[in-house]
């Protein structure tokens, strides 16, 4: 379980997160909608500390706080941005190595590389990946972690349908091993599809929706006054 009390954060004086709110259990998933510009990203990074933050505090399974026990706290918790923060210099199977490492997993590199169809590719520097190529490698990375806690911003930039079936089935996998998931997505279906949960982000407050079978675009419409186009 993850719990996040009154987070506030600004950036170059303006609030993005207004003492923000969110408990989330074992084996839910929250969808994150909000425009561009909203604040989604900074709220992601700033649950694994890399942006400053006024007050709030984070605490997974009522004990282990970030505050007093932050290298657990971190141990227990994967996030990466984008494809941008791999190693360019490094190879597939090096960064899978390194995580496993750095996480403490015991799940197999040799496995993860089949799983995710990237051991035809395991010996590449990330540099000479395509955009598609980082983005299974960033997949399989959230795998090999083990983590029980997991955030995805934007996970399905530069995935083709087969590794969008594959990003599915990897969600729905962690759900069944109780892992707490959050993930930031413009794509509405796939949010509805995959999450148990749906919260909007504006003006710094998450407002959860009471259904993720609700018709979210109408909902995205009237919370951030999204202007009909006619053609």
């Amino acid at each position: 379980m993850l719990e996040i009390s009154n987070l506030t954060v600004r950036y170059k004086k303006q609030q993005v997160l207004n003492h923000l709110t969110l408990q989330l259990n074992e084996g839910e998933v929250l969808g994150l909608i909000a425009p561009n510009g909203s604040g989604k990203t900074t709220f992601l990074n700033s649950i694994v500390g890399l942006v400053p933050r006024e007050s709030g505090s984070f605490v997974l399974n009522d004990s282990i706080a970030y505050e007093k026990q932050r290298e657990a706290y971190l141990k227990e918790v994967f996030f990466l941005e984008s494809s941008q923060n791999l190693y360019p210099d490094l190879t597939v199977q090096q960064h899978l190595e390194m995580v496993k490492d750095l996480w403490q997993s015991d799940l197999s590199v040799t496995d993860t590389l089949t799983i995710f169809h990237i051991d035809r590719f395991e010996h590449k520097k990330v540099r000479q990946l395509s955009l598609g190529m980082k983005q299974q490698l960033l997949l399989s990375l959230y795998y090999i972690s083990d983590a029980r806690v997991l955030l995805f911003d934007e996970p399905l930039n530069g995935l083709d349908p087969t590794n969008i079936q594959l990003f599915n089935s990897l969600i729905q996998s962690f759900v069944k091993r109780g892992k707490t998931m959050m993930m930031s997505s413009h794509n509405l279906g796939n949010i509805a599809e995959l999450c148990t949960k749906v919260a909007f982000l504006h003006e710094g407050q998450l407002h959860e929706t009471n259904s993720v079978t609700e018709n979210l675009q109408e909902q995205y419409n009237q919370l951030f006054n999204a202007a009909e186009v006619f053609f």
